[in-house]
C-alpha cells in the first residue's frame, strides 16, 4: 500500500488533464477508505505535512460540485469520509487535528449534490 499511496500522491497534482489528478485523488481516497489509519500514517512517513496537502486538495474539490461529477465519486467520497470519523483521535496527525471536525460538513457538502449526480447519470443511461 505504501508505493501505491507514493505514486498517487506524487502524481495527483501532475498531468495535464484533470481526469489524470481525479484518479490519483480517488487512489488516495481509495486508500483511506481500505484502511484510514495506515493510509494517514503513510502519507506522514511519506512526506511531512502529505497527510495535510491531501486533505486540503480533497476539500477543495468536494466544496465545488461540479469537481466530483459522478454518483462514483461522490459515494467513495462519502464512505472514505465515513471510516475517517470513526479513527481514534490518538491516530489523527496532528496537522490533521485542529479541522478534523471540518469531514461532517465534507460530507454534508458531498450529499448537497448526490441527487444530482444520480439525476444525470439516469439521464446518461436512459436517454
Amino acid at each position: 500500500m505504501q508505493g501505491i499511496i507514493q505514486v498517487a500522491f506524487d502524481n495527483f497534482d501532475g498531468g495535464n488533464s484533470y481526469s489524470f489528478k481525479l484518479a490519483n485523488l480517488e487512489v488516495l481516497i481509495n486508500a483511506v477508505y481500505y484502511n484510514p489509519t495506515a493510509a494517514l500514517h503513510l502519507m506522514e512517513s511519506y512526506k511531512p505535512d502529505a497527510s495535510r496537502v491531501f486533505f486540503d486538495k480533497w476539500f477543495t474539490i468536494i466544496k465545488v460540485e461540479s469537481k466530483l461529477p459522478t454518483v462514483h465519486d461522490k459515494k467513495l467520497s462519502i464512505l472514505a469520509l465515513c471510516k475517517l470519523l470513526g479513527v481514534k483521535a490518538s491516530f489523527v496527525p496532528e496537522a490533521l487535528r485542529m479541522g478534523w471536525s471540518g469531514i461532517v460538513g465534507g460530507a454534508l457538502d458531498i450529499f448537497k449534490g448526490l441527487p444530482q449526480a444520480m439525476a444525470s447519470m439516469f439521464i446518461r443511461r436512459f436517454f
